[in-house]
C-alpha cells in the first residue's frame, strides 16, 4: 500500500497543499524519545527557473508493473551487504562493498571483465560524460576508469589534510562539477571542476547537518538542478532527503523520515538515492533499514510516496540503484540482494 507524504519545502511552503492517503511517517520531531531540532529557517536560494525543466513524470506504477524489467544474477557477490553501482549509456559498472573487484556490464546484462581497483574498496561510483568514464571514490583514493582504453587511472592532485581518517565515501557527477562527500559527510562536502579536479567549494560537515543531530550522510546525488542527500538523525535513527540548490549548496528542502534504521555504519545501513529526472528522486533504505520500501519523492509538488516490498519479498531488499535516460526512455538499475538464499542480482526497468 503506497504511503504519500509531504516534503518540507524551504521555499514557497504556504502554496504547498497535500493530500495524504495515509498516517505520514513522521520527520523526527515529534516523536517523545527523540532529540528535539530545532526549526529550520526558510532559505532563499537562488532558484533556477522552472520553465525549463522536463514535464515528464513518472509514477510508481510505471515502475512496480513494468514489463520490460530484466534481471541477471551477480557471482561471487554472495557476502556483500552493499554493493556500488553507476550506469551510463552503453555500461554497468558494479562492486566494491568488501572487495576491490568491480564488474563491468553491457545493458544486457553480459559481464565484459573485472577491474582489480587496487584499493580496499569501492564506496561509491558515478558516471562522468564530460571525462567519458567512471569515476570510482574508494577508501584511500579518487579514480577514473575509462572502459574503451581498460584504463584506470587515480587522481592525485586532491589535497587531503589527514589522509589517514579521510575518505572518499560518496560521489556525484553533472557536467563539469563534482561533488565529493568526505567520511560519511562528517568531515566536509567538496565541489571540484572537472577536468582539472580543483576544488572551487568546500562545506563543513556541520554546513549540511543539522546541530549536529545528524550523524552522517549516506550518498549525494545531483540533477543539475538540485543536490540529493540522504541523512540519518542520530539519535533515532530516522533517515531522510534533503535538497540543496544546485549553484550555492544551501538547503531547499527538509524532507520527512523514509525510514528507520539500527545505527549502523558503512555498509550494514545505508540509504541510496538517485536523480530521475530534474525534479524526481527515487531512493532505497538497503539493509536493515525498514519499512523496506522503494520511495519516490517529487520535488516540485512536495509530494514522497512509498511502496513496501510483498510480504514474500521481505527478504530481499534493493541495496543501491542508478537511473539514465537512453533515447527519451528511462532504465532504472537495481541491485536486489536476497539474505535467504545469498543470490544478488541486477534489475534493470526500462519506463
Amino acid at each position: 500500500m503506497p504511503i504519500a507524504t509531504s516534503l518540507d519545502l524551504l521555499a514557497d511552503t504556504h502554496e504547498q497543499q497535500t493530500k495524504l492517503s495515509k498516517i505520514p511517517l513522521s520527520n523526527g520531531t515529534n516523536r517523545q524519545e527523540s532529540t528535539i531540532i530545532p526549526p529550520v529557517v526558510p532559505l532563499k536560494p537562488r532558484l533556477r527557473s522552472k520553465s525549463t525543466r522536463a514535464c515528464r513524470v513518472i509514477d510508481f506504477e510505471q515502475i512496480t508493473n513494468c514489463s520490460s524489467m530484466k534481471q541477471h544474477t551477480l557471482t561471487n557477490f554472495e557476502n556483500e551487504k552493499w554493493l556500488a553501482m553507476a550506469s551510463s549509456n552503453e555500461y554497468i559498472l558494479v562492486g566494491g562493498g568488501c572487495s576491490s573487484t568491480l564488474r563491468l556490464f553491457d545493458l544486457q546484462g553480459n559481464e565484459l571483465r573485472s577491474i582489480d581497483i587496487k584499493t580496499f574498496a569501492a564506496f561509491d561510483l558515478a558516471w562522468s560524460n564530460l571525462l567519458n568514464c567512471f569515476l570510482i571514490s574508494g577508501y584511500d583514493s579518487l579514480q577514473t576508469y575509462n572502459v574503451e582504453k581498460d584504463q584506470l587511472t587515480q587522481v592525485d592532485n586532491l589535497n587531503l589534510v589527514n589522509k589517514k581518517d579521510t575518505y572518499f565515501w560518496s560521489i556525484a557527477c553533472h557536467n563539469s562539477d563534482l561533488f565529493v562527500v568526505l567520511s560519511d559527510g562528517l568531515e566536509s562536502v567538496w565541489r571540484l571542476s572537472l577536468p582539472t579536479f580543483e576544488r572551487t567549494q568546500t562545506l563543513s560537515g556541520s554546513d549540511i547537518r543539522e546541530d549536529n543531530t545528524d550523524d552522517r550522510i549516506s550518498c549525494i546525488r545531483t540533477n543539475g538542478y538540485s543536490i540529493g542527500m540522504t541523512l540519518r538523525q542520530q539519535r533515532t535513527n530516522q533517515w531522510r532527503i534533503d535538497l540543496f540548490d544546485y549553484m550555492t549548496m544551501t538547503r531547499t528542502h527538509r524532507g520527512l523520515t523514509i525510514g528507520y534504521g539500527i545505527g549502523g555504519f558503512n555498509f550494514t545501513e545505508r540509504c541510496m538515492l538517485t536523480a530521475l529526472n530534474d525534479h524526481q528522486w527515487l531512493a532505497v533504505g538497503g539493509y536493515k533499514v525498514q519499512p523496506n520500501a522503494l520511495t519516490l519523492l517529487d520535488d516540485r509538488t512536495g509530494e514522497i510516496k512509498q511502496i513496501e516490498r510483498q510480504t514474500n519479498q521481505q527478504q530481499e531488499f534493493i541495496s543501491n540503484l542508478s537511473s539514465n535516460e537512453i533515447n527519451k526512455q528511462h532504465s532504472i538499475n537495481m541491485i536486489v540482494m536476497n539474505n535467504q538464499t545469498g543470490q544478488r542480482q541486477i534489475h534493470v526497468l526500462q519506463v
